[in-house]
């Protein structure tokens, strides 16, 4: 029977008991591998057979004829070949044995060149912090069932060194005045100018969505990044240079691009309600299917771009220039600014009964509440 002191818990500040756990050690059987046990039997079992089988084999093959003169010769003939099969297998079980612990020790050296990657993302120094980042890149190439995670990590990493949770729908039309937001990234944040340069050239992960919302990253640079369907609403790309990336089906809501160079980049169906690209050089740039409603395009150089099927109901594109833009069945209303001078009746409209149900205009589910005494659990 358990006595009563085993029943009571540990106290905090109390050492826990740990002599029945030392004294409860593993034997030594079990210590020894599944694949070491089954090389011992089958060692046995095929020393066995090449003593004891040769004369069972040597009277089944002869039958009922009559034995050879030199009966033992035979016998030991059958055993010599046994004994070189049972050679070769104990060969195979050896190749298969060490490649089995070469196999454990890559995964050993992985872990802990994982684990030794994340501890560097924490240093105080930037040069370790882009060590650490470089080593994950060459883990996420190396293992595709870390690519995921490693993807996860960097955002957050990102993430709590970039971004405002503060931000809102307000902020886009706002310029950031933080301190060293007029340097380019690269100079300013290496670390994260690095962290977002190996997230942009990985191989995309499938159904993985990247979190860098209302990140302040003005003058960075993006160009030929790959980052599909990535979450970035709210966030502040100013100036940012975004030559050939592709934001296909990327969370584009509410950011800000002013300035932003986005010539050949891919937006394919993404989501840029209220953006604002004023001034933005986006010459030959992919926006079909992207919902473009309320977004503040005013100056933006637009020569060349793809607007099929884009739904511009109440963007601004006051002194915007369309010059060979391909603009069929886009979507627009009375409260579509076109830029002065624009002959907008060649366009052929979709029919209002035609179009996708518009997505709700609020912004709840990107609130962020703030932590109080009244939600905050209690203090143990």
């Amino acid at each position: 029977m358990k006595r009563f002191e085993d029943h009571i818990p540990p106290l905090p500040g109390h050492p826990v008991r740990t002599d029945k756990i030392a004294g409860a050690r593993p034997s030594a059987l079990s210590r020894i591998s599944g694949p070491f046990i089954l090389a011992a039997l089958l060692g046995l079992a095929a020393l066995a057979g090449a003593v004891f089988l040769p004369r069972y084999l040597l009277a089944w093959d002869l039958g009922t004829a009559k034995p050879p003169a030199d009966y033992a010769t035979a016998v030991n003939n059958i055993r010599t070949t046994l004994l070189q099969g049972v050679g070769g297998l104990v060969l195979l079980i050896g190749a298969y044995l060490t490649w089995h612990q070469l196999q454990l020790s890559r995964h050993g050296q992985a872990t802990e060149s994982f684990a030794s990657a994340v501890a560097h993302l924490g240093d105080p120094s930037v040069d370790v912090r882009l060590g650490g980042i470089y080593a994950l890149e060459r883990i996420s190439r190396s293992s595709t069932t870390d690519r995921q995670v490693i993807g996860e990590i960097l955002s957050a990493f990102i993430g709590n060194r970039a971004r405002d949770p503060q931000r809102d729908i307000q902020h886009a039309c706002h310029a950031t005045t933080a301190p060293g937001s007029a340097v380019n990234l690269s100079l300013r944040a290496p670390d994260i100018h690095a962290a977002l340069t190996v997230l942009g050239r990985r191989d995309p992960v499938r159904n993985q969505v990247l979190r860098l919302d209302r990140m302040v990253l003005p003058k960075t640079n993006l160009a030929s990044a790959r980052l599909h369907d990535v979450d970035l609403h709210f966030s502040d790309l100013a100036e940012a240079s975004l030559v050939g990336t592709d934001l296909t089906r990327a969370d584009l809501t509410g950011v800000r691009l002013a300035g932003a160079i986005l010539v050949d980049a891919v937006l394919y169906q993404a989501d840029l309600r209220d953006a604002v690209l004023t001034r933005a050089i986006a010459e030959y740039v992919d926006l079909r299917g992207t919902d473009l409603t309320k977004a503040e395009l005013r100056n933006a150089d637009l020569r060349g771009a793809r607007l099929d099927y884009s739904d511009l109901r109440g963007a601004t594109l006051t002194g915007a220039v369309l010059t060979d833009a391909s603009l069929k069945h886009v979507v627009f209303d009375e409260t579509t600014v076109w830029p002065d001078g624009f002959d907008f009746s060649h366009l052929s409209p979709v029919r209002r009964r035609s179009l996708p149900p518009i997505r709700p205009r609020t912004y709840k589910e990107f609130a962020v509440h703030a932590a109080t005494a009244e939600n905050d659990p209690p203090a143990e």
